[in-house]
């Protein structure tokens, strides 16, 4: 099923969408932006890798570039959400960085964050101009991250329930994802079976190992190529000893 509703906007590394239905784009568990995600109505389950919970409508996600992370939606007729992603510019570099540091769920917002988003659904639906529109949205962005820098009634929700298997996992592969990975290199390291570890990862992430390890490696990758380093460098810097198979996945995700 389609989107039922979307209103998409984008300009000067910003873009916001407001949405009611199947996602249009699916398996970009990492992007190269920030975002922030407000759940308005649905059921759904969210995965990544410090907070794993079934979501309530009203909740706010933020999520740092390079993170991965997962929507699991039960029912996408009712899946409604407003989104908003920006690039981590340098007016709002150092604001960014101390707000934007890890995946939060922020699983009830106070009042005023809920009428500050409410407001901006009635503008971007508004006959308002499209430049102005996204001052309005801009604006909001700075205003928002503000807010979640000093707004001390924000309670944010903290659930880890990976195995320490998994946790371990991850945190080998941010290390080493330059490396020769695989799922066997891994369970040595760890002491487990391979079998083990691949079901255990694909089980808890929802997604298998291998997708998982080359998908943090073209997420790197792509944030190297975008500061200007060379693609074939950034493809062998993180891990890719193949360049065609490299090309061919970052023309596909990217």
């Amino acid at each position: 099923m389609g989107n039922l509703f979307e209103y998409y906007m984008e300009a000067d590394g910003l873009h916001l969408k407001y949405a009611k239905g199947e996602p249009a784009v699916k398996d970009r568990e990492f992007h190269d932006y920030n975002e922030f995600v407000y759940f308005m109505d649905g059921q759904l389950d969210f995965i990544s890798k410090n907070i794993q919970q079934k979501l309530e409508p009203g909740s706010l996600i933020l999520i740092p570039q390079e993170h991965f992370h997962q929507f699991c939606v039960k029912n996408p007729e009712k899946y409604t959400r407003c989104i908003l992603g920006f690039y981590k510019t340098q007016e709002i570099e150092e604001l960014t960085c101390e707000v934007m540091d890890t995946i939060k769920v922020i699983a009830n917002p106070d009042k005023k964050l809920i009428s500050a988003f409410e407001q901006l659904i009635e503008i971007i639906k508004s006959n308002l101009s499209d430049k102005e529109k996204m001052m309005f949205v801009r604006s909001f962005t700075v205003q928002l991250l503000i807010r979640l820098k000093h707004d001390s009634c924000v309670t944010v929700t903290k659930s880890i329930t990976l195995s320490p298997i998994v946790s371990q996992t991850l945190n080998l592969i941010d290390e080493k994802y330059d490396e020769n990975l695989s799922v066997e290199v891994l369970a040595k390291k760890l002491n487990v079976s391979p079998s083990t570890l691949a079901h255990k990862f694909s089980r808890e992430m929802n997604i298998s190992l291998y997708r998982y390890i080359s998908k943090k490696r073209l997420s790197v990758a792509n944030n190297m190529i975008r500061s200007g380093v060379p693609i074939t460098t950034a493809a062998l810097s993180c891990g890719f000893s193949d360049y065609s198979c490299f090309y061919r996945l970052y023309k596909k995700y990217y």
